[in-house]
């Protein structure tokens, strides 16, 4: 968005000015000539009725445009009532579409406020009701694509004819044939009726031509109703051909920067495999399958800078001589040489500690290793399991008087063995076994 800001502010001050210079040039003789034959009217009507002085005449002007400010005819004796339930209705279909025509506006304070309140809940809801009936049209294309595939047409083919429907649908019923509707009830021109159809769809909405306004014209009982069913339709639609129009312009500007970047870059062509792939026929074409990408808002978007932020990439696409040819290879510092020398030197000290520590506990467990196994074997003489003067082993049990055996275990290879085992019955008394290997 950098790069294209600068640009884009650009184009729209020059679009601006064009427009301004195209319309003072049509519009100023045109509001110059209006106003001198209204000077010269007022000069006819003072001339005609010499009773009436410039002050009475600009009193009653001043009543008879208060009137029409609040919505009340100031000619003839028809008096349409601009708040009844059906007006009241249109009134608030303008408010949650944005179209706001002017003609008709709330005049009171309780009015005012709740006319913000309303429009602040009202035009959100309106808008994803917009959105999601444009998805509705989105899959009725889908579902027409699906069938003529299945009748054997090309994918090239069905792209053009959905998307040809899809213009001439919208073309014909919403800008037009409704003018030639308006023609017959309103007595407009096709010029005025189709100039309505715009500024009502595109919700600019100026106020200057209203359909189902005038007081003296009776209209028929359904026609309102058509004519917000034809706006809600028409806005849907007219919203999904601007997202489309703004996609395929996008794509269009994107494919145009690829191939310039590989006539300047030289950048080999693409592999056949992902040709191969790409000619794989679908089942189903979805000329909207912009509007089913992930969407992506203010908070998702700062997400994802600070997540790209985070992770650090080596620097590409580096023009370097030969000389320069290992500069992917260098590394950024984490810290500044001085400060890094100030870490391995606190690094270093720390080190030296925990092997300080770790010496002083290997030796502390040397110690205690020694002491237990020098106190085990006092402990062992003391109470006789080892003999002062000799290598008799001694063993401890009791038995019961005259009941003892003993037996001899043979060496597996036919020599003497060194141990007798005595199997006596249960009394206290010492048991020795000779060592007799």
């Amino acid at each position: 968005m950098a790069d294209k800001g600068p640009l884009l502010t650009s184009c729209i001050i020059f679009y601006l000015s064009i427009g301004a210079a195209v319309f003072q040039i049509l519009e100023e003789p045109n509001w110059m000539s209006v106003r001198d034959r209204y000077i010269q009217q007022k000069e006819n009507i003072l001339k005609n009725y010499q009773c009436l002085t410039l002050e009475d005449l600009d009193e009653i002007l001043e009543v008879a445009s208060e009137a029409a400010g609040q919505g009340v005819a100031i000619t003839g004796d028809n008096h349409r009532n601009t708040w009844d339930w059906v007006n009241s209705v249109i009134f608030a279909a303008t408010i949650v579409t944005t179209i706001g025509y002017g003609n008709v506006a709330p005049k009171t304070k309780g009015g005012r406020v709740f006319c913000i309140l309303y429009g602040l809940c009202g035009i959100p809801l309106c808008l994803v009701w917009l959105s999601e009936l444009g998805s509705f049209f989105g899959d009725r294309a889908k579902r027409l694509s699906q069938v003529m595939i299945r009748k054997g047409i090309s994918v090239k083919k069905v792209q053009f004819t959905c998307t040809a429907l899809f213009l001439l649908w919208g073309l014909l019923v919403h800008l037009v044939i409704p003018p030639f509707v308006f023609m017959s009830v309103e007595g407009w021109t096709y010029l005025e009726g189709i100039y309505f159809s715009f500024i009502t769809l595109t919700t600019v909405g100026f106020g200057d031509y209203v359909a189902g306004v005038n007081p003296d014209i009776q209209y028929p009982r359904l026609y309102r109703v058509c004519a917000e069913i034809w706006i809600y339709m028409g806005l849907a639609w007219l919203s999904l051909f601007f997202s489309w129009n703004v996609h395929m312009v996008v794509e269009a500007q994107k494919l145009l920067k690829k191939r310039r970047h590989r006539r300047r870059h030289l950048i080999e062509p693409e592999p056949m495999v992902e040709k191969q792939n790409l000619d794989i026929k679908p089942s189903v074409i979805d000329i909207f399958n912009f509007l089913s990408e992930k969407d992506e808002d203010y908070s998702t978007v700062i997400k994802q800078i600070g997540i790209t932020a985070r992770i650090k990439k080596p620097p590409e696409n580096i023009n370097r001589s030969k000389s320069c040819s290992d500069i992917l290879a260098i590394q950024t510092l984490e810290h500044s040489p001085r400060r890094k020398r100030m870490i391995s030197i606190s690094e270093a000290f720390l080190n030296a500690k925990i092997e300080e520590i770790e010496q002083e506990e290997a030796l502390l467990e040397q110690d205690n290793i020694q002491e237990l196994d020098s106190s085990d074997v006092e402990m062992m003489k003391g109470d006789g399991v080892f003999g002062p003067e000799s290598d008799v082993l001694e063993f401890s049990a009791s038995v019961i008087d005259g009941e003892k055996e003993e037996e001899n275990v043979q060496h597996p290879e036919g020599g003497a063995t060194r141990f007798t085992i005595c199997k006596v019955a249960e009394e206290e008394f010492p048991l020795n076994c000779d060592d007799k290997g």
